[in-house]
């Protein structure tokens, strides 16, 4: 056994068996407690007080074996047993990890081509069971997957069982899973649908404790049976929960108008587009402290007049009344067009335009250490991007394998195709030949996948790039991005022409952009020049 220098070499307290071990056990000593469960007995063979198996301690079963193969016998269990009453006071010591449970084999062992056991062959391809009748149920209840009994319940003839068999085989070919993620799903198959009929329904609710108690991944199955169209996702989505409690407390008549412009917002409308669910979010955070405070004295928005309005927005200064006024505008014009209201209390109120503040340079001090906590293919790949080609983070989840062209040195991002320099053609290597080393049969067309992502063909969460190391860092991801894009303006001047064709920025962007790379140019003559800040001006200059 190889020696480790972080682990001493010592005696097992069961075997007395020598090596290294992982505690006060060896791993053969500890499978046989767990197999053997009771109370502690003295041994008939050594007296020792030891878990036993038909009066006789491991460390006897060892010797009863060491004996029978020296009487040219197999040291299997029946042929070791009728050594076992030869055993005597004297053992034969040995070393941890020599007696595997099965025993030795005259069968030479198989030896395959490929590293691990081999791989099971495929399912018979299966069809969608012919229906000819089904029968109703009389009561619907919720079943118990859990009390599953492998030995009385288990139905491997079931057609729908054969049929979700093949479709997990197709399903895992083509996304790549794992083996075990074959056999994980294989087996939460057998328990949901051995008794699986015609008309049947399998809710999430009652798959989920079910294949969770088994320890596998509960998305794969529920992928499966959603194939079968045999599955009935009852969860509550989390965007109904928030809208909840965010309403709750408010007075029937502005709570009723607030929650018909949300769910227009999320889902759309006849006339009016779905809008991204971080901007419904924001809306309504920006106005429920109000409409709490307005449902005090109020039943209904009609009531709302416009001196409420100017009254909450003196209260406020800056981006927080600019970001409120919009939400209550969107929502009084929302019940002005449907009706709910008679006249519109915003309707008047300047949002006035909100300064932006001027963008600094990030310090060389600041880069260099976003760049060592870049530790990994993954994380350099996100920082390059950001860094080298002001890339959002939407666009980097959503970036494919096809957008990146490395034989004419092209990379696609957002629809804009940009050069590849040596710099990025170094890391996008790197990337590449991790990512086929470690997911060789993924089918994921994205270009950035993780382990989670890699069984599937989305693009990796959001929660990814807080893994990333660069979270908590001065130079962020966002900050990366507007700092190259701020260099760019520097470097080739301010130039919002010239921004807008490179970054394939909005005008007003660009716009932007070059404003503040003009008032940073000139901050920087004047530090260059202090003395153009003391001449006088004019004749009246002081």
């Amino acid at each position: 056994m190889p020696y480790s220098a972080a682990r001493s070499p010592a005696n097992c307290i069961d075997c007395m068996a020598w090596g290294i071990l992982n505690g006060r056990r060896c791993a053969a000593c500890t499978l046989w407690r767990n197999k053997h469960r009771g109370d502690e007995q003295p041994c008939a063979g050594c007296g020792r007080s030891a878990l036993l198996r038909n009066r006789h301690c491991r460390l006897c079963w060892n010797q009863a074996r060491t004996e029978a193969r020296a009487n040219g016998g197999l040291p299997g269990r029946a042929i070791a047993s009728h050594f076992l009453d030869q055993v005597g006071a004297f053992h034969q010591l040995f070393f941890a990890g020599m007696f595997n449970s099965r025993g030795a084999s005259t069968t030479p062992p198989r030896v395959h081509d490929r590293r691990g056991a081999p791989r099971k062959p495929p399912p018979e391809p299966a069809r969608h069971p012919p229906i000819r009748w089904i029968q109703l149920r009389l009561l619907d209840a919720r079943r118990d997957f859990t009390r599953f009994d492998a030995a009385t319940d288990a139905d491997p003839d079931n057609p729908w069982l054969k049929w979700a068999i093949y479709v997990a085989h197709q399903l895992g070919e083509a996304h790549g899973w794992r083996r075990h993620t074959h056999d994980d799903v294989r087996r939460a198959l057998t328990v949901v649908l051995s008794r699986h009929t015609a008309g049947d329904v399998i809710r999430y609710s009652e798959l989920f404790p079910a294949v969770r108690a088994l320890d596998i991944s509960v998305e794969r199955v529920a992928e499966v049976l959603a194939e079968m169209g045999v599955l009935n996702d009852d969860r509550r989505p989390s965007f109904e929960t928030w809208l909840e409690r965010k309403l709750d407390g408010l007075a029937d008549g502005i709570g009723a108008e607030t929650e018909h412009w949300v769910r227009v917002l999320h889902q759309g409308g006849p006339r009016a587009m779905a809008r991204e669910p971080d901007t419904v979010r924001t809306h309504l955070n920006n106005v429920q402290p109000t409409l709490m405070t307005w449902s005090q004295r109020y039943d209904h928005l009609r009531e709302v007049t416009r001196e409420d309005v100017l009254a909450v927005l003196d209260d406020l200064t800056g981006s927080r009344r600019i970001q409120l006024l919009i939400s209550l505008r969107s929502l009084f014009a929302f019940c002005k067009k449907t009706g709910k209201i008679f006249r519109n209390p915003t309707r008047g109120i300047k949002v006035g335009q909100q300064p932006y503040r001027l963008a600094q340079p990030l310090a060389l001090d600041d880069i260099d250490q976003a760049v060592r906590a870049a530790t990994t293919p993954a994380a350099r790949l996100v920082l390059m991007l950001a860094a080298v080609h002001a890339a959002r983070p939407g666009a980097i989840r959503t970036l494919l394998l096809e957008d990146v062209d490395l034989g004419n040195r092209r990379l696609t991002i957002a629809g804009r195709s940009r050069p590849i320099d040596d710099f990025s053609h170094q890391i996008l290597l790197e990337w590449l030949d991790h990512r086929r080393t470690r997911w060789p049969s993924t089918a994921n067309p994205h270009l950035l996948i993780n382990q989670m992502s890699a069984h599937g063909t989305g693009p990796v969460s959001t929660i990814h790039f807080a893994k990333t190391r660069l979270r908590g860092q001065a130079a962020t991801l966002e900050r990366l991005r507007v700092d190259r894009q701020l260099e760019e303006a520097l470097t080739h001047g301010p130039d919002p022409l010239h921004l807008a064709a490179v970054f394939g920025l909005d005008p007003k962007t660009a716009i932007r952009y070059a404003e503040n790379a003009r008032a940073l140019l000139s901050t920087m003559v004047e530090e260059q020049d202090p003395t153009s800040r003391d001449e006088p001006k004019g004749p009246n200059t002081l």
